[in-house]
């Protein structure tokens, strides 16, 4: 991970954490380095069985993967990783240049293949670009339940009157002060001072705030 000029450390917005599975120590030192430049949390893995665990453990953004391990081949890693649900980008990383090589890595769930020996930027830029289709591709967040403040809570919680409470509700609904005084048979003036007050009462100091009060979790 990168770091502040005070020494502290410093994420950057698209950091992610990826696991570099690479048993050769120059090249895994140099992946770690230029990964953590980039505020990239980085995990490391020189064994298949080890890269399985850290995966388990510790589920990353990325894989970063050589294929050329000591106790099993890259492809068992991409192929167990794909069969226990890894949905994450998996980028090859190798000596193996042939295309039957790259057939299979993007045969077994491989995203991108680089081979050896390969420039930093390039392959920044291709995970960088692996992460974000991967973000774009996450399913949004399910919206959390809700439900309306009644009445009776806001006039304790807040103090306000019924008058104001009615135009809370308006007011959460984004109609302006002529909007108010149109919905509530007010003069405009009435109305907008019925809205400072609401404003006031709830202790925000914009109409956008206003909204966010009348709802709470279910």
């Amino acid at each position: 991970m990168a770091t502040m000029p005070d020494g502290t450390p410093h994420e950057s917005p698209g950091a992610a954490r990826i696991l570099v599975v690479e048993d050769t120590p120059a090249y895994a030192e140099a992946l770690e380095r230029t990964l953590a430049l980039e505020g990239h949390r980085v995990l490391l893995a020189g064994r298949a069985a080890e890269a399985l665990a850290r995966a388990r453990s510790e589920p990353p953004d990325l894989v970063v993967l050589d294929l050329g391990l000591p106790d099993r081949d890259g492809y068992h890693v991409l192929g167990e990783l794909r069969a226990r649900g890894f949905e994450g980008p998996v980028l090859i990383l190798s000596a193996r240049s042939l295309e039957a090589d790259k057939v299979e890595g993007f045969r077994l769930g491989a995203d991108d293949y680089v081979t050896k020996p390969f420039g930093a930027l390039e392959l920044l830029a291709r995970i960088s670009a692996l992460l974000r289709r991967a973000r774009r591709s996450a399913p949004a967040p399910a919206p959390l339940a809700v439900r309306v403040v009644d009445d009776a809570t806001l006039r304790a919680r807040y103090g306000l009157t019924d008058r104001q409470v009615a135009v809370a509700r308006l007011m959460a609904e984004g109609c302006t002060n002529a909007e108010l005084a149109e919905r509530l048979g007010l003069s405009f003036y009435t109305a907008r001072n019925h809205a400072e007050q609401v404003m006031a009462k709830l202790r925000v100091s914009n109409r956008s705030s206003v909204a966010p009060l009348l709802h709470e979790p279910a």
